[in-house]
């Protein structure tokens, strides 16, 4: 495939504003004049040859330091750079047999959770993944990954994670584990001149599980960098690896102490696959040859390579700090494959997939205006200081992924959820935190692009001073969460794509920070209630789950509304269509909190029996101290959602053994008692004896008389980390629920506990 570099520009100058306040209708016109003027077009050129790309590499370095040397007086650290090779595969992929009994038939269930997506068919990765039959846990207290068979109730193999790995994730498919880690390795490049930072790697590992009592390693792939987004279609995995440039431009005295050559700026990779074919096994361990075949290469050759460097003007008056992202795509099924490989020299931030199209944002701070390059895409003519989103797209094609254009847009994305395509269409939410001396901005905007990147249409300043906090695209509807001080939630259609349009506008205490599909009439939300604090400002409180109902048939100029719908549509709470907020629940008290609530992937809906199981802390506090804390509990809360009834929390699960919490306490607390009376004494150095009465300034709370156990607990929380639950599976009518320490099954229906099995 052709691979590609597009080396793109970040520009952040600092300058105080040259034009006065504009109060009247010519700001645009004022701005245009004042704004700085990028020269880069954004255009991709290509390297002729090696020769060619060292030739321009040495000349921009040379003409970068020339304008810039002054800024580069006093040394910066550079961290220690890795080995490529540092892994030996007989210490790294240890996997241990914990039973021998395991059948070789698999009957996968119909109906067991999968991992919480954006989009269908396109996954994303977790801790936990499970077939009906396994589930395949990592368990980052002793870095083992956990395959428990759910039918025998017992561990059927360890995995061992290298200790050098950090952050791994997994996904399961097709009898395939693949996982997917950030790694560390001690060999110090930092000798070796490299001007890219060699430092951090990513590691994918793919085995073959379809039999799991004869685990099989399929592929180790390491290449430069960190881990910052992967996905996966089917039996194709996709990474993506950024890290950034190392140029030691502070050790430079004059043009001629510059030396570069080609390799300083190539990352590399390597690729270790089982293979069949004797020929191509070419990896010994030990003496011994592997049924393995081993490459290793620089991840693009030089011809294949395309680019955009700042010219001479822009360089004296911008700076640059170009970074790396390389896109792996890796065939877990075939995992002979050649890993096809594109590498864009640019940061990342959000991405958002679909089967056909991924797309990369990146942020551009300036700390000035800047007008649109010559011959860019950009949807406008000009950009206000702060944070602006450089977008490109890639067209997936199987393994290929292939460059079709970028563009800048206003502001910046919240999360991958801002974004979405929709019949070739891509639709983008962008906010605005825009301070300066003269106003502080913020709002939120809608842009709404065609297949080739042109506007097509937009929302801006919705709701003004309004933070952003969540969004869902379903369909031709967006739902959207604003928050100042209570909570409009936005429904905004559109279908048609040229003319988008507010049909109704809720408002509420709280926000969602999560939005999730119920039917094609009710929306769930999940986030936190609010109230006022001490300060006269907002806090949150609470975790509240929301039932939204949507009635697309019931508007407000209908006749056969209810005196409160009319009411409401007369005070503006509701606009063009009826929606509600049918039921709501909230659960604990300050401090309370739910990884769910910023990470949609632990959201587990069981959508046939109308189950949330959402792993939470909940803290519950006294009514005149909200910052005593008289009860705690992890764990995970079992909520039914019945559109038809109620919000209603079944039942709660958790692995913190508390029967010998009391005797704790007590011993703990006496020494507030008998012993806060006696005396301390020490020899002086004339051997006199000197006391003093020990005397407590503070006593805990949870020592008073009319506190309890649970009140302790909240006090020493985190010393039972390995006990908190993490995240929750289903399979059939159990649920599993998952910490560092157990693994716990539980009837969904009747909800006893069934099973409790040690991790260890």
């Amino acid at each position: 495939m052709k691979k590609s570099i597009l080396l793109f520009c970040v520009w952040a100058l600092s300058f105080a504003p040259t034009y006065a306040s504009i109060v009247d209708d010519s700001i645009e016109k004022e701005l245009n004049k004042t704004a700085k003027t990028l020269t880069t077009d954004f255009k991709l050129k290509s390297f002729s040859s090696c020769n060619d790309m060292e030739k321009v590499m040495w000349d921009y370095i040379k003409e970068y330091w020339k304008n810039n040397k002054s800024r580069f007086q006093y040394p910066v650290y550079f961290g220690r750079g890795w080995a490529v090779m540092e892994m030996a595969m007989e210490d790294s992929m240890v996997s241990s047999s914990m039973e021998k009994s395991v059948s070789n038939a698999w009957a996968p269930s119909d109906d067991f959770s999968q991992t919480n997506t954006q989009v269908a068919w396109v996954d994303e990765s977790d801790i936990v993944k499970t077939d009906g039959k396994y589930i395949y846990y990592f368990n980052d207290s002793d870095s083992f990954i956990y395959v428990v068979w759910v039918d025998d109730k017992k561990i059927v193999k360890k995995i061992k994670v290298p200790y050098n790995f950090f952050n791994p994730v997994l996904y399961l498919w097709n009898g395939k584990l693949s996982i997917v880690s950030n790694g560390y390795s001690d060999y110090d490049y930092s000798s070796k001149g490299y001007y890219i930072n060699r430092n951090n790697k990513t590691y994918v590992i793919v085995y073959d599980v379809s039999n799991i009592e004869t685990l099989k390693l399929d592929k180790l792939y390491i290449t430069d960098w960190d881990v910052t987004q992967t996905r996966k279609i089917g039996d194709l995995l996709y990474v993506i690896s950024n890290n950034y440039f190392n140029i030691p431009y502070y050790t430079f005295k004059s043009e001629d102490d510059i030396k570069f050559s080609l390799w300083k700026v190539m990352p590399q990779k390597i690729d270790i696959s089982k293979t069949s074919v004797k020929s191509d096994q070419n990896l010994k361990i030990k003496w011994a040859t592997a049924p393995y075949n081993i490459t290793t290469w620089n991840v693009a050759d030089c011809d294949d390579i395309n680019y955009v460097l700042p010219d001479v003007e822009t360089i004296k008056q911008y700076d640059f700090s170009p970074s790396y992202n390389v896109l792996s795509v890796i065939n877990t099924k075939d995992t002979s494959k050649k890993v096809e490989t594109t590498v864009i020299a640019w940061s990342n931030s959000e991405i958002y997939m679909s089967l056909d199209n991924l797309y990369m944002t990146s942020y551009m701070y300036t700390s000035y205006d800047f007008s649109c390059p010559a011959n860019a895409r950009c949807f406008a003519p000009w950009f206000s200081r702060g944070s602006n989103t450089l977008l490109h797209k890639l067209n997936i094609s199987w393994s290929t992924l292939k460059y079709q254009d970028s563009t800048i847009i206003p502001w910046t994305p919240l999360t991958q959820y801002s974004m979405d395509e929709y019949k070739s269409d891509f639709r983008i939410l962008t906010q605005t935190n825009n301070w300066t001396w003269q106003a502080n901005e913020s709002y939120t905007d809608l842009y709404i692009l065609d297949k080739d990147l042109k506007l097509k249409s937009s929302l801006k300043k919705l709701w003004e001073w309004e933070q952003f906090k969540s969004s869902r695209y379903i369909g031709d509807k967006l739902f959207l969460v604003t928050f100042e001080q209570i909570d409009p939630l936005f429904v905004i259609d559109v279908a048609d794509s040229k003319n988008p349009k507010i049909l109704w506008e809720l408002k509420m205490p709280g926000y969602s920070t999560y939005l999730h599909p119920y039917d094609d009439k009710h929306l769930i939300g999940i986030g936190y209630d609010t109230k006022e604090n001490n300060w006269w400002g907002i806090t949150n409180s609470w975790i509240k789950v929301d039932l939204y109902e949507i009635n697309y048939d019931k508007k407000c100029w209908d006749s056969n509304l209810t005196s409160d719908e009319k009411a409401k549509c007369a005070s503006g709470d509701y606009k063009w269509i009826i929606v509600k907020q049918k039921y709501t629940k909230t659960f604990g008290g300050n401090g309370s909190h739910s990884e769910a609530l910023y990470n949609p992937r632990m959201f587990m809906w069981k959508a046939n029996d109308k189950k949330l199981f959402l792993p939470s802390t909940i803290y519950e506090n006294d009514k005149n101290d909200m910052y005593r804390y008289t009860d705690f509990f992890n764990g995970v809360l079992t909520i039914s959602i019945d559109k038809d009834t109620w919000i209603k929390e079944d039942y709660r699960v958790t692995h913190i053994d508390t029967s010998w919490l009391e005797a704790e306490r007590v011993k703990e607390c006496s020494v507030y008692t008998k012993q806060s009376t006696q005396n301390s004494c020490v020899k002086l150095l004339n051997w006199e004896e000197y006391c003093e009465e020990k005397v407590y300034s503070y006593v805990p709370k949870y020592c008073y008389a009319d506190s309890s156990i649970w009140e302790y607990l909240a006090s020493r929380s985190w010393d039972y980390y390995n006990s908190f639950i993490k995240r929750a599976v289903w399979v059939w009518e159990n649920s599993y629920n998952l910490s560092n320490s157990y693994v716990s099954w539980n009837n969904i229906k009747t909800w006893k506990e069934i099973f409790k099995l040690q991790l260890k």
